[in-house]
Order: C-alpha cells, then structure tokens, then sequence
C-alpha cells in the first residue's frame, strides 16, 4: 500500500484554488448529511469516487478493503433496517459522500498552498503553523509506517498475522521516529530564526485562475443536479 493518497502531479484539483475546495468541501459535506435518497446520495458519491479513482493514485489493495468495508456496513444496515435494501444502500451512498471530500482535498492540495490559503483567511500565526506540520506529518508518518512494517517482514515477522508484536514491532518504533522528526522540526525553525508574530510573505500569491472557475461552476452543477434529482 504505497502512497495510497498521493494525487497527480499535473491533475485538475491541484490547480484549484484551496479555498474553493474548502468551501466546496464544507458544503457538500453538510449536504451530505441530509441527504436521505437513494439517488441524491448516489449522484453525490458517485461524483466523489470518479474524482476519488481519477485524481488519486488508489492502490489496489485500498480499493477491495475499501470495498469489503462498504458491502460489511451496507449488511449491518440491512440487519438494523430488517430487509430495507434502498435504505441501506441510500446510507452506503451517504456514507461516501460524507467521508472522500476530507481526503480527496488533502491528497490534492499540496502543503504550501494550503498555507497560503490559510494566510489569506488572516488566522493566527501558530494554528497556520499547526495545520502546516499536521499537513505534512500524515503522509509521512504513512511513510515511516510502511517502512516499520516491511523491516518487521525482513525479520519474518507479519503483523497482520502476528499482533501481539504489534506494540513492540510498531507502535514503540513509530512514536520513537515521530519525537525524531519532532525535534529534527524544532530544530529547523530555530536555526532559522522562525518568528510566529514577524509579518508573512508570499512568493506565489493566490491568484482565481480558469481552473478555479471551471471548478466552481461545476460545484453549482452538481448542486443543481442534487436539488433537481
């Protein structure tokens, strides 16, 4: 399972302002929540899994756990709805539309835009700063944890078949490599005179491109599509 969120390089949610995928993210979400048709919900989430399966790099073993995972709660929900299959297909279908906004703007929003929109709402300095580690620290700590389990396989140990080494064999070598980078981090903002209160500046301002237009037009499409199905 390699980078199971690392988007394209050159896709077209890159390119799009992150503010815009904020608010369309936010929106759409809440919609979610109310959606309670089946084919509201599926409209929505099958908009969600194209951009899912298009932009980002999904391997295949996220896809059939992902899959596993939707078809074990799709029976709970039948057993809890005594038979009810279009409820529990609706509620798979709003599942999904309330779950892939969140990572399908992380893995295509890269670190510094997302600082840079952040600096353009006027938050304060140390949440900016926050949002910038925790931002960058998932995906690597997905890394190192990659890592940990392949260096555990070398030694023959499988984790997945083995769990009770998963507290010496896992979570003890993560936390170890988190404080690490933790100082490694401190470090680098101290040597480089880093200054919380100093005023920012931006080498790359944001700037509303056609992407971001094209972006926000074809949110309002979907909303039309939502409220005319």
């Amino acid at each position: 399972m390699l980078n199971p969120f690392a988007s394209r390089k050159r896709s077209f949610l890159v390119r799009v302002n992150p503010l815009a995928k904020i608010a369309a993210s936010l929106v759409f979400t809440s919609i979610a929540f109310a959606l309670q048709e089946i084919q509201t919900a599926g409209l929505v989430a099958s908009v969600f899994i194209f951009l899912m399966l298009w932009e980002v790099k999904l391997t295949l073993r996220l896809i059939l756990i992902t899959i596993a995972l939707l078809m074990i709660f799709t029976l709970i929900a039948v057993g809890l709805s005594q038979g009810d299959w279009n409820f529990a297909i609706a509620n798979t279908f709003r599942l999904l539309a309330i779950t892939l906004p969140t990572p399908l703007l992380s893995a295509t929003t890269p670190p510094a835009s997302l600082v840079r929109a952040l600096q353009v709402l006027r938050l304060p300095s140390f949440l900016v700063l926050s949002v910038m580690l925790t931002w960058r620290f998932l995906p690597l700590m997905q890394r190192e944890t990659t890592r940990i389990i392949e260096a555990n396989q070398l030694r023959g140990i499988d984790l997945s078949r083995q769990p009770r080494y998963l507290v010496s064999g896992l979570f003890i070598p993560l936390i170890f490599r988190i404080v690490s980078y933790a100082d490694e981090v401190a470090i680098g903002l101290e040597t480089r005179g880093y200054d919380p209160d100093s005023p920012r500046s931006m080498s790359q301002p944001l700037t509303w491109s056609f992407s971001d237009t094209l972006f926000t037009l074809s949110c309002f499409g979907l909303l039309w599509g939502i409220f005319y199905v």
